[in-house]
């Protein structure tokens, strides 16, 4: 077994805390206090790894576009940023699988952004990216089966008519979008 892989003991919420104050990127860092409650509520500390982990993975994206930015204000062509880029790739040491199961994680944060804004604002852009990401995601599924004997090849079926669906919902949204044409305000709200 991988040593990543092994168990840990929890994390200690005021060692959590510290070490995301210490990275001082965070807008809002949380008080050990804070993240005590969140582990009670959830039912067990264990989640205040994955707290941190997010936290590092959310500092590292915005150095990652602030550093793009620049390769590209200084005139960075594909092959540099492709250079760049594959370097997401590189660290994990992921292989085929492993680099689908990244995009899945990461296609998982953005539909879940995006379906808080379906869900709370009726948005028909947000809907069309929350229908477009979901079936992303069942994509990235199916994509990530290493072959007809992988335990997840039974969901393949379901998972293609999933993502079918949702590119269906998310095409009628767009249609909605573009019925409502020019009229239309930022945020897809019709303008007044």
């Amino acid at each position: 077994m991988p040593a990543h892989d092994q168990p840990h003991p929890a994390p200690d919420p005021s060692r959590i805390a510290a070490a995301i104050h210490a990275l001082g990127v965070s807008a809002q860092s949380p008080t050990p206090e804070e993240l005590a409650e969140q582990a009670r509520a959830v039912g067990g500390e264990h989640v205040l790894a994955a707290v941190l982990a997010n936290a590092l993975y959310g500092a590292s994206i915005g150095t990652g576009m602030v550093t793009e930015g620049n390769m590209l204000a200084a005139g960075a062509g594909p092959q540099e940023m492709a250079l760049a880029r594959e370097q997401v790739f590189k660290t994990p040491g992921a292989d085929w699988t492993g680099v689908m199961g990244l995009l899945h994680w990461q296609t998982g944060h953005v539909w879940n952004v995006l379906k808080n804004v379906h869900e709370e604002e009726r948005d028909p852009l947000g809907t069309a990216g929350a229908h477009a990401a979901n079936a992303l995601l069942n994509l990235l599924s199916c994509m990530s089966v290493t072959g007809p004997d992988d335990p997840r090849a039974a969901d393949v079926p379901a998972d293609l008519a999933s993502a079918r669906a949702d590119l269906v919902a998310a095409v009628e949204a767009l249609d909605t979008l573009s019925a409502a044409g020019p009229q239309t305000a930022p945020g897809g709200a019709p303008a007044a």
